[in-house]
Formats: C-alpha cells, structure tokens, sequence
C-alpha cells in the first residue's frame, strides 16, 4: 500500500501550484495528497518557503501609497505617470488600491470653499521696499525708524504711514493703488487685513485663511480696505509685524514693519 501510493505521489510542480494557490490536482490527486505523508511534508515545505519569500519580496516593486495618491490626483510627472499607469496593468494590488483611492477621492470634496488649497498657497506675493525716505514730521505725525515707506506688489503698490491720534495711541495708515487701469482700488473695498507680531520666521506659518494659531502668532490686528484703498489700523503697539492683504486671487505680504515708541 505505501509503496503504491508513493508511486503515484504528485510531481513537484503539482505540489507548488497547491503552496502558490494555484491548485490545479484533479479530484484523485487530492485523495491521495490527504492520504500520503511524504507529498504532505513536501507540500509543507514549499508552503513555508513561499510564504518567507512573499514576506520579503511582497511589493517591493509596488509605488508606495503616497506616490498612488498622488498619481489619482494627477500632479506626479508624466514619465512617473507612465511607470504607474503600467505597473497597475501587472499588480491587481495596486490597482486595487487605486480604485479605492479613487472611490475616495470622488466621496470627498478635497478643497471646499473657504478652505486652505495648494493652489491658494502658490499665490503668496512677498511686497518689495521700493522707497523709504524721511519726510517732515509734524504734530499729528511722529513716525518710527525709515517712516513713511512705499512697497510694491507685481501691480499693487502700498504707501505705509505711522502716525498717532489725539489720545496718543498708534496708528497704521496705509492706501492700496495699481498700476493695472483693470484693477480698480475699489475693487478691494472690505478685503481684510491682518497685522500679525511674530516670531523671525512666523511669516512660514502665518496661516493663509487667516486662522488663528496662537502658538506662532502673539497678537494680531484687523482691519478691512475701504472704497478708495484706504487702510487704517489703530491702537498698534510696538513692535515687528508682518501685514497680510488677503485679496481675491491672491496675498500680498509685507515683513520688517517696526513700528517703536518713538
């Protein structure tokens, strides 16, 4: 009995279709697989060493997640997108997960209205100091350090003032202008602007909806331009601010404002 059951024991390449999940024994081969020892252990060891090679080989090969995320958005290159697009033809894996990455991605409105985008990042415009010369002081005046100063934006350009009220308290006087005849100053009537005292490098996380993060930023002054591109700020207190104009289609910063005591 042992001898004839080892005469017809499977072949190798039947015993590893079995360990690869890709059975292919008839009915009869199945018999005598759960009646022969031999063709069990056989079996056993090819199991373990498919299963220690798929443990270290298991999509090595595969883009990693972020990379399948990012080819779903559409902002990898095209040379990366080709690679991708081929490797899913091979990888039910990873077209798997694309489609559920996709599925997702439909479900979810990645950038609702009002909310921080990278295209809304991309539109940070960092002012120039085109001008910064002294001018007579007068009674209702008493500016600080390189007062007033004139700064230019692609086709905004933004004069800045200090001066103080009757109470003494400081204030920011600034007027918008362009230089686009499309762009009419009136057009930025009630557009906010935020004063914000921070640290040397605060302006890379100053956040650009305009949030609150109290632990980079330790005071903030608003206000909003007015129908001719005024902009007033009061009661300021000293210090080194960063202003922000948030405008429609993009935002215009201005670093290095000291405003002291004097």
């Amino acid at each position: 009995m042992t001898d004839r059951m080892h005469a017809s024991a499977l072949s190798e390449e039947e015993l590893m279709s079995v360990a690869y999940d890709d059975d292919i024994l008839s009915a009869d081969q199945r018999t005598h697989l759960e009646q022969c020892t031999i063709c069990q252990q056989q079996l056993a060891m090819y199991t373990t060493t498919n299963e220690l090679l798929s443990s270290k080989l298991y999509r090595t090969l595969c883009p990693s997640a972020v990379n399948l995320n990012y080819y779903c958005l559409g902002v990898v290159s095209e040379e990366e997108r080709m690679q991708i697009a081929n490797h899913l033809l091979d990888c039910p894996s990873c077209a798997d997960e694309v489609a559920e990455i996709r599925r997702t991605q439909a479900s979810v409105e990645l950038y609702p209205p009002g909310a921080w985008s990278p295209v809304a990042a991309l539109r940070r415009i960092f002012a120039t100091l085109v001008v910064q010369q002294a001018q007579p002081v007068t009674r209702a005046m008493t500016p600080g350090k390189g007062w007033p100063r004139q700064y230019r934006a692609e086709t905004l350009d933004l004069s800045l003032h200090i001066s103080r009220a009757s109470n003494g308290e400081i204030l920011l006087l600034g007027i918008i202008t362009s230089a686009d005849p499309n762009e009419p100053v009136d057009a930025f009537e009630g557009e906010k602007v935020g004063l914000y005292l921070a640290s040397e490098d605060a302006i890379n996380r100053v956040p650009t909806d305009g949030g609150e993060k109290a632990e980079d930023i330790l005071s903030r002054f608003t206000t909003e331009v007015d129908d001719v591109g005024n902009i007033v700020l009061e009661d300021i207190q000293p210090g080194n601010y960063v202003m922000i104009l948030h405008l429609p289609d993009r935002e215009v910063i201005i670093e290095g404002l000291n405003i002291d005591q004097a």
